[in-house]
């Protein structure tokens, strides 16, 4: 989901996430080709996610594509092993545990994931699942696939012990996904954990990770046993034993691990984040506030998040931490964690977890002041999605696809609040900010008109219309709109914020998604006693179900704030291009009936030379963009196909785009300076 250069993260992060999403069915080429930059384009951006600790996911049924003519027998005492060491590491293969005791009459089925919540995308994890071997008090089962994710074990009995052994590939650097290098692995809980159909969720396991003597684990499970023992002659023996468990199977498949050699260090948060209360214990124990709070972060490959670096990441997660404690008056996890692969390849973003977070990006990456973004935008996660969401998304299933029309305010107003706390919490000033915001209003204005519950709806398919995650940036910019109007209407009195809190306590906290007539009725709550200059009702209608463009002048004004633009020329090749550590630039996906197409560039090929220019990283785009900006012909481009170089014209056209700014009404009224004051640092009156 993120993309190069990472300085546009902050600005890019939402299409960067939404085209990693929109991949669909080829989990791991398909999700990273979508995310590639096009080039040369202004960088789109990507989103992330995070979870915090407690449980997070109200209980419901799993489904299955055959939850309708089939139900598992009952099981209870459920437990998995996962080994992960340095000799499953040569294979790249999870060796994996399911282990059970039959509780009732009748077959045990079972159902693999097809999908990580946060990560809209069907991956179809059982496809990298092999050697699935099942046994009933030692004797070998027969069984059968019932579809692509469920199985069926036949000749079960109640009261018998079961095992199912399986070898899980891990091979997809996706955060979504599982990936080993010779010293390190990660795997989520969905990848690996199956369970029984139609048997509701709220069912304990303990996961027991085995590894090699000093291989450290990272999760957000809690634990409770540890092991050593000594190593044999097989070099396969592991030598420590470490036991985690979680209460429920949605808290079960939603806090990732991290085996091996990684950067390693935590602070204890103090003041306002401290102050807002909490769990104490590891992100699961329930309720009552918390002693303590702690942030982690976990780094692979070791030797790069250390001394300087790490401290200023932990003070950048303490400050966001404190600043998204403030909208909900309170941190919902006692432990949280960082988790973040490095590496010159990655499929690039973040996915939330309830008390954690997966990040991926490349070593160029790791010194961006836009980082903070991506960090903020899934912490933020673990208050909204995590626990805040859609009544649709509660509770989450399993199976196949859960398309909602309330993304915009799960990934968009998540991503609102991403900017808008990295400026109160001091990490940046209002000047990015208003940057920020101006980019995504560039952005969606050279978009397709599209609706955000449309938008929000088609986040499973990928639209190639050029909407495909239009709700994050343009679910962001509705945010902005809101929280503007809110504090207008009543005098900064209250703000978004009020609606974000109001609704996290009337629903989450009572067990149950927000609807519709909960979130408008919400916002008109918040706007007393005054009547926004744009109607709650127009708000809904025209802008968020319709396709209006936003009224950003109305807008704008009431909080001291100015819309202007300039216009710029661009070239346009076609190509979507990742770059690695060494500067190599490769193409990832051509545009069909794009210029670079119609010269033969393939998938695969490395850019050598764009005109007169060596390609060497992103310099070199922004370089070609600058230099054939007037141009209308063709450009000499040198690729290199399987080791040989060859040199193809490519067409280019300029075209002129309108690029929109912020600035600061120097004559707004008194009441505008304070809106906007309250905006920038979060307070009302």
């Amino acid at each position: 989901m993120a993309r190069l250069p990472i300085q546009a993260l902050n600005a890019a992060r939402a299409a960067r996430k939404a085209a990693g999403k929109a991949a669909g069915k080829a989990a791991g080429k398909a999700a990273r080709t979508a995310v590639r930059r096009v080039l040369p384009a202004a960088a789109v951006m990507g989103a992330l996610a995070l979870s915090g600790g407690a449980t997070a996911g109200a209980q419901g049924q799993p489904q299955t594509k055959s939850v309708g003519v089939v139900r598992s027998a009952p099981i209870t005492a459920v437990r998995y092993d996962v080994t992960l060491d340095s000799a499953t590491n040569r294979t790249r293969n999870l060796d994996v545990s399911m282990h059970f005791t039959v509780a009732g009459p009748g077959p045990v089925i079972l159902a693999l994931p097809a999908w990580s919540p946060g990560h809209y995308v069907l991956l179809w994890f059982a496809r990298k699942l092999s050697h699935f071997t099942p046994a009933m008090n030692g004797t070998p089962l027969s069984w059968r696939q019932l579809d692509f994710e469920t199985w069926q074990l036949d000749g079960t009995k109640p009261g018998a012990t079961v095992s199912v052994d399986f070898k899980f590939l891990a091979d997809t650097v996706d955060r979504a996904a599982a990936w080993t290098r010779p010293d390190f692995g990660f795997f989520n809980g969905t990848n690996v954990f199956p369970y029984a159909v139609g048997r509701g969720f709220d069912w304990p396991a303990k996961v027991t990770v085995h590894t090699d003597a000093g291989w450290n684990i990272a999760t957000g499970m809690r634990e409770i046993a540890a092991s050593t023992a000594a190593g044999g002659a097989d070099a396969h023996t592991t030598a420590v034993t470490r036991t985690f468990t979680a209460t429920n199977y949605h808290d079960l498949v939603d806090m990732p691990f991290f085996v091996g050699h990684f950067d390693f260090d935590s602070v204890q948060l103090s003041g306002p984040a401290s102050a807002a209360g909490g769990n104490a214990a590891g992100g699961n124990a329930a309720g009552g506030p918390a002693a303590t709070h702690w942030m982690r972060v976990a780094s692979y490959p070791a030797g790069i998040e250390t001394g300087a670096r790490m401290t200023k990441l932990l003070d950048w997660l303490h400050r966001l931490a404190d600043a998204h404690a403030a909208v909900f008056h309170e941190i919902p996890w006692g432990t949280y964690t960082v988790l973040q692969i490095i590496d010159a390849h990655p499929n690039g973003g973040g996915l939330e977890h309830q008390n954690s977070q997966v990040d991926e990006f490349t070593p160029d990456a790791v010194d961006a002041p836009g980082l903070s973004g991506l960090y903020s935008h899934e912490m933020f996660h673990s208050w909204n999605v995590k626990r805040l969401r859609p009544a649709d998304l509660v509770p989450y299933r399993y199976d196949d696809a859960q398309p909602t029309g309330w993304l915009w305010v799960s990934e968009g107003i998540t991503d609102y609040y991403s900017d808008v706390d990295v400026m109160r919490s001091g990490i940046a000033d209002s000047l990015r900010f208003l940057a920020a915001t101006a980019r995504k209003i560039t952005g969606v204005e050279a978009t397709v008109p599209t609706a955000l519950a449309d938008a929000s709806l088609n986040g499973w398919t990928g639209p190639t219309d050029g909407s495909a995650g239009l709700y994050y940036p343009k679910g962001s910019l509705a945010g902005f709109m809101i929280d503007v109007l809110v504090r207008d209407a009543s005098d900064n009195h209250h703000s978004l914020d009020d609606v974000m809190r109001g609704l996290y306590q009337t629903t989450y906290k009572l067990g149950h998604g927000f609807t519709a007539a909960e979130w408008w009725a919400a916002v008109a709550a918040a706007a007393r006693p005054g009547v926004p200059a744009v109607p709650v009702a127009a708000i809904q209608h025209r802008y968020i179900e319709g396709r209006d463009p936003y009224p950003w002048d109305a807008v704008l004004s009431r909080a001291g704030l100015r819309l202007t633009a300039d216009t710029v020329k661009s070239v346009q090749v076609g190509v979507g291009v990742e770059s690695d550590s060494s500067g190599a630039v490769t193409v990832t996906q051509v545009s069909p009936g794009g210029a670079a197409a119609a010269a033969g560039v393939q998938a695969g090929d490395r850019l050598v030379r764009l005109g007169d220019a060596d390609v060497h990283g992103d310099s070199s785009l922004a370089s070609f963009r600058h230099r054939y900006a007037n141009l209308a012909g063709t450009v000499p481009v040198v690729i290199s196909r399987g080791g040989q170089e060859m040199t193809v014209q490519v067409a280019v056209q300029p075209r002129t785009d309108i690029q929109y700014h912020i600035e600061i009404a120097p004559d707004a009224s008194p009441k505008a300076a304070r809106v906007r004051h309250g905006l920038f640092t979060g307070t009302t009156e």
